[in-house]
């Protein structure tokens, strides 16, 4: 596959490439002196080294100003690739990318119902993508893995929950490919990493303190803090599923979950398979578009229960946006319910607002989680 990443650069080198990343552009010699701090003929001497190590490359020259003609310069198609791969219970997606993400390629695959089957084509994609960066002499410099599952963050190991029966999240990507690919692997819970994906190329781009609010076949919160992503010390940070909820009755464990999915918008039987659940309530949120009594209620109340536990987060980080993904959650009656309960019980307004990304938000997530981890170790 792939060759892993580079030694870690030096300072000076660093602090070019950095500077090339943040313009996202062709830049100037000049230009990068003048961002650093550097001397010329250290940038000089910096940037030969980086064009002999595949990672800048000229982009053209300068025109249109006195003096001598500057080389313009930037990140080279060489200098790496990343793959990214959501293993959600109704497709697999996969996405390359080069480190600025100037090219992408996707790919769609329909997920094996078996565990084992699962494990077998997320080897088998991973393989294949890290070989065609290879043919294209672009060495593999990461790998993001989303997966409807929390994700232990300091092992990478997938955790298995009670009524969570997704079987994507039976099987261990690191585990998998921990033996197979030389470029570091991640991995991560796909509603932190559509939080991710919203925070720099959706409705969140530059705000630090935000709540991204899943509601599909199953419901999850990740929690943007100061521009960081809050994981919990065992990857457990928004299972919002497990809270109480007064919409429920049996005051057992998963009462959120519980109510929503009583309500018609989650899984109804241990047996449910994802597509299924997601199938019924889009039949129940057009039933309740087209003034069905019983329909409107059931969102009603499930979007007051929701509402609830949003304003619980409000009243714990104070967020300034709150952000509704997932195949069900960004439905406009249902987002117009939390916002009324959370507009009636938060302790100060919050906009409540739906995923731009739609359901590209997990592997856009997982390619910036991939592309900032190979930038910064180059």
């Amino acid at each position: 596959m792939g060759l892993g990443p580079a030694t870690p650069r030096d300072r000076t080198e660093q602090g070019i490439l950095d500077v090339v990343f943040a313009e996202g552009g062709p830049v100037t010699r000049v230009d990068i002196a003048a961002r650093t701090g550097l001397s010329k003929p250290t940038v000089n001497a910096a940037v030969r080294r980086l064009e002999r190590a595949g990672l800048l490359a000229a982009a053209g020259l300068q025109t249109g100003r006195q003096g001598r003609i500057a080389t313009f310069f930037e990140i080279a198609a060489t200098a790496g690739a990343v793959v990214a791969v959501e293993l959600n219970p109704s497709v697999i997606r996969v996405a390359v990318s080069d480190l600025l993400g100037r090219e992408v390629t996707r790919q769609e695959f329909a997920p094996p119902r078996s565990p084992d089957d699962v494990a077998h084509r997320l080897h088998q994609v991973v393989v294949e993508a890290g070989d065609r960066a290879q043919r294209g002499n672009t060495p593999l410099r990461a790998v993001a893995i989303s997966v409807a599952k929390p994700v232990d963050p300091r092992t990478l190991a997938v955790i298995e929950l009670p009524d969570t029966p997704y079987p994507e999240g039976l099987i261990q990507p690191a585990e998998i490919l921990a033996s197979r690919i030389a470029a570091p692997l991640l991995v991560d819970n796909d509603v932190n990493l559509a939080a991710l994906g919203e925070r720099y190329n959706g409705v969140a781009a530059d705000v630090a303190n935000f709540a991204f609010l899943y509601v599909g076949a199953g419901l999850g919160m990740s929690l943007v803090v100061d521009g960081e992503l809050v994981r919990g010390s065992r990857g457990l940070a928004g299972e919002i599923g497990y809270l109480p909820s007064r919409a429920d009755a049996t005051g057992e464990r998963h009462g959120l979950a519980r109510a929503v999915s009583g309500l018609g918008l989650g899984p109804r039987r241990r047996d449910a398979w994802f597509a299924d659940t997601v199938a019924e309530a889009r039949t129940l949120l057009r039933a309740a578009e087209t003034g069905d009594r019983t329909a409107l209620n059931a969102v009603a109340e499930a979007g007051r229960a929701l509402g609830e536990a949003a304003t619980a987060i409000c009243s714990i980080i104070d967020p300034e946006l709150i952000v509704l993904g997932g195949p069900v959650g960004t439905d406009p009656l249902l987002l117009s319910e939390i916002e009324r309960t959370l507009s009636a019980l938060a302790p100060a307004p919050t906009p409540v607002v739906a995923s731009s990304l739609g359901d590209s938000a997990p592997l856009q997530g997982a390619l910036e989680l991939a592309r900032r981890h190979a930038r910064e170790n180059l």
